[in-house]
């Protein structure tokens, strides 16, 4: 593979970065006022909708949300004193600490996650035709 001049890879670099900013603030300002669910609280109750028995441990979720797990821990104590999630002791090592799902976390995602749906769809659908969204999905899947 040929290697991307450095003006080209900053280039690159930025437009990532814009577009992801561009497009969680778009969907901030979607789910905040009809949810109470700020995005970065929506990642976290997905990614619990997503695992087993809807729990994962702290530091599975620090690295799904790119935090230290100081940062996952403050945030999920938020998340529990707001109801939505709770705290479980693993039962064969009592440093093991798991975060789950509650019932009410459960119905703020299915409401947050059509607000996300519907926000990606407007935001998305008037910049893309669906093969250049599917080219565009492509080549990011290769960074990651």
């Amino acid at each position: 593979m040929a290697r991307l001049a450095s003006s080209k890879a900053v280039q690159l670099w930025e437009g990532i970065s814009r577009a992801h900013i561009s497009m969680a603030a778009a969907i901030e300002r979607d789910m905040l006022p009809e949810t109470g669910v700020a995005l970065s609280w929506y990642e976290v109750l997905a990614d619990l909708n997503r695992a087993p028995d809807g729990m994962m441990r702290f530091q599975d979720l620090a690295r799904c949300a790119g935090l230290t797990e100081s940062g996952v821990s403050r945030r999920l104590n938020q998340m529990i004193k707001a109801g939505l999630v709770d705290r479980h002791t693993c039962p064969t090592d009592r440093r093991g600490v798991y975060a789950h799902l509650t019932d009410k976390g459960k119905a703020a995602y299915t409401k947050a996650h059509g607000v996300f749906l519907r926000s990606l769809h407007r935001n998305l659908d008037q910049h893309f035709e669906p093969d250049e969204a599917e080219a565009i999905n492509t080549a990011l899947a290769r960074l990651g």
